[in-house]
């Protein structure tokens, strides 16, 4: 009879230590799934120039916004709208840009507009973002000169 108790204990202690291991490995991976599932957000994206990252928190206003692309050069004025705290704004395309090897070459603020210029080797970028009062519009003008070198060669 004690050996049968004993034999109870032992069993019962490893039927509830599986049962812990067991029901902590699929409430993490159900909690995981959980997780992955609702922290996924729509990412960041590039619209007209691949080295001009766009926050998703402004919408594109296509209405208001211009293209050009010809031999020589190419050129775009794009314009945002979105409720976002413009200095985090700000910020985000001061790292972005950095991030895409782009140079500033001034960070200028008057009231409550913020002008970004940015260079590349062929390639200018201004960003306009003024505080309106109920969302920030923005503005990228760029332009890429496109083969500069055949292009200087040739005069």
């Amino acid at each position: 009879m004690r050996n049968f108790s004993k034999l109870l204990m032992v069993l019962v202690l490893l039927g509830l230590l599986g049962a812990c291991t067991t029901t902590g490995s699929s409430s993490s991976s159900s909690s995981s799934s959980q997780t992955a599932s609702t922290d996924y957000q729509e990412p960041d994206y590039y619209l007209d120039f691949d080295d001009i990252m766009i926050p998703k928190e402004i919408d594109y206003v296509e209405k208001d916004s211009y293209k050009l692309d010809n031999s020589k050069f190419r050129a775009a004025i794009m314009k945002f709208s979105g409720r976002v705290e413009v200095l985090e704004l700000v910020q985000y395309f001061l790292n972005n840009m950095a991030k895409d090897n782009w140079t500033l070459i001034s960070n200028n603020k008057a009231s409550t507009v913020h002008v970004l210029n940015f260079e590349k080797f062929n390639k200018s970028c201004v960003i306009h973002i003024d505080d309106s009062f109920a969302s920030a519009d923005t503005t990228i003008f760029a332009v890429e000169v496109k083969d500069a070198s055949s292009s200087l060669k040739r005069k």
